[in-house]
């Protein structure tokens, strides 16, 4: 008797977690954008209210807006996920900013009159600041507070240059910038802040010298 012949089997198909219709892998989502927005977003909040740590909160925030950002935008492309961690990032980051934000504001423009930063120094005050400098071509300064500056030019010279403040009370972000005058000549330039004595920031560089700290 006839017989039909046998049917082919269809082909093997892996079925399961990860794997497609037709046995191909799912990529698994990369997170660590997403991740990464999230942490630095939450270490620039936990640093924003801390006396003289709080000064790093500006680029933490920062780098964790882009960081929460760009983790969104592949959120949206479908090539990561953790959306809510990724909103997270990015509120923790905002909120970050605005804190340091706001204690900038505070300490520069609310802590003032005779309790606040004087520059030059104050006789009689509890604590005092310098802000030195050397620069082998001469140089520019700007120093004091971020709403108090005061501007000298120093010639060319390898003595130190010596600026002065004080406060009784309070928090205060102290800057000094010195550039040179002739950028046709190379110019070594260090700058330094002491408060009571104690060095609090240094920096150095061949054209300009920036230096910024707390006094808390």
């Amino acid at each position: 008797m006839p017989t039909d012949p046998p049917l082919p089997h269809p082909p093997a198909t892996r079925y399961g977690p990860g794997f497609a219709a037709h046995g191909t892998r799912h990529r698994k989502p990369k997170n660590g954008v997403v991740i990464a927005g999230f942490l630095v977003g939450l270490a620039a909040l936990g640093v924003a209210f801390v006396p003289v740590a709080g000064i790093a909160a500006w680029p933490l925030a920062v780098i964790g807006l882009i960081l929460s950002v760009i983790g969104l935008t592949k959120i949206k492309k479908g090539e990561a996920d953790k959306k809510g961690m990724g909103i997270a990032g990015l509120a923790l980051s905002i909120t970050g900013l605005l804190a340091a934000g706001g204690l900038l504001v505070y300490t520069s423009f609310f802590v003032t009159g005779e309790s606040g930063l004087h520059v030059p120094a104050v006789a009689g005050d509890k604590n005092t600041v310098e802000f030195v400098v050397s620069a082998s071509g001469g140089a520019t300064i700007r120093y004091g507070s971020l709403n108090d500056q005061r501007t000298e030019t120093t010639p060319a010279s390898t003595d130190e240059w010596r600026g002065t403040a004080s406060f009784n009370s309070g928090d205060y972000l102290l800057t000094v910038t010195a550039d040179t005058r002739n950028s046709t000549v190379s110019n070594q330039i260090a700058c330094t802040i002491l408060v009571n004595g104690k060095k609090v920031a240094e920096n150095k560089g061949q054209t300009i010298a920036l230096c910024t700290a707390g006094t808390g």
